[in-house]
């Protein structure tokens, strides 16, 4: 056989590819026009999508939180999390009553929020990005099929590959079953205004955040509203980097891009934390690249202690 892949051959498999990836473009579209999300008024206002390529990073989001291959990516940062949920809880979970109720706010595509949820607590998640949400309730869809939606994310990734076939490779989502009444409720809306309620004030045992801190608009008033609803004797636990690349709608704001020296003396106002590591990690990447962006991650456990957190909720 031929070593180089002849021309007509290739374009019309990466046609094919893309063709894969408009159908599942299709699928969230039609979701799109049923109207917008749960408990939302139709006349609020969604801001559009942000960045230079949100249909790319939803298809490999989609890759590294549902699907097989993504395993690779997801295991070590979802693994600490729940892990140090299920440290830190150890001795309240065998207690006979209600579940532990845990908040995952900028929950992307839902996954972290899944696997909690699956070692038995009771989690809400939020998720302010409109393709994101709208992705989750795709995975909602499935009803119980696995792999139910095909993907081939890397179609146009033809620099840096390993092997000729490595950019018109499928992974398929989701790889695990995921049945009605499995994926927690995913709130539309942004941590800060959906859990910044009186309401939600000491309400949550736990807080688990997964590339979530440095998304946020305003980082001082995020670790506030943790402060805010989770219980004294809580805990949040978190993974990700401080990057500050999110391409933020400017009518919002700049936030402040603090260092983990400044981020970690904010939150010991709060809660004390208890461990905290560096970890290197990847985020949506190409796995099949000989090209990577690699973020040092910090990962915390933090208990929460008794000072009051004010401002929040007040109005």
């Amino acid at each position: 056989g031929e070593l180089t892949w002849k021309g007509e051959e290739q374009v019309q498999a990466m046609e094919d590819a893309v063709k894969v990836n408009i159908e599942l473009l299709d699928k969230l579209g039609a979701l799109l026009k049923e109207g917008p999300p749960k408990g939302l008024d139709e006349r609020t206002h969604i801001d559009a999508p942000q960045g230079s390529k949100p249909a790319q990073v939803l298809l490999q989001t989609f890759t590294r939180e549902w699907s097989a291959e993504g395993l690779k990516e997801r295991g070590e940062c979802h693994d600490l999390l729940v892990s140090a949920l299920d440290a830190h809880f150890k001795d309240k979970k065998d207690e006979a009553g209600s579940k532990l109720k845990i908040a995952v706010p900028g929950a992307s595509l839902g996954r972290l929020a899944f696997d909690i949820a699956q070692r038995g607590y009771d989690c809400t998640a939020c998720e302010g990005r409109v393709l994101q949400w709208y992705g989750s309730e795709l995975i909602r869809r499935t009803a119980g099929e696995k792999e139910a939606l095909k993907l081939q994310p890397f179609v146009l990734s033809t620099c840096n590959r390993f092997k000729r076939l490595d950019h018109i490779r499928e992974t398929p989502v989701p790889e695990v079953e995921v049945k009605e009444g499995q994926l927690p409720p995913v709130v539309f809306g942004d941590f800060l205004k959906v859990f910044g309620t009186s309401e939600s004030r000491a309400s949550y045992d736990g807080l688990a955040t997964a590339f979530t801190v440095d998304c946020s608009p305003n980082i001082l008033r995020f670790v506030r509203t943790a402060a805010h609803i989770v219980r004294p004797g809580g805990v949040w636990v978190n993974f990700g980097p401080l990057a500050y690349d999110t391409e933020h709608d400017e009518g919002h704001g700049h936030g402040v891009e603090l260092s983990w020296e400044e981020l970690r003396y904010a939150i010991s106002h709060f809660f004390d934390v208890t461990e905290e590591k560096f970890v290197d990690s990847l985020q949506a990447s190409n796995w099949e690249s000989m090209m990577q962006i690699q973020y040092s991650c910090i990962y915390f456990r933090a208990v929460r202690n008794s000072t009051e957190s004010t401002g929040i909720g007040a109005r």
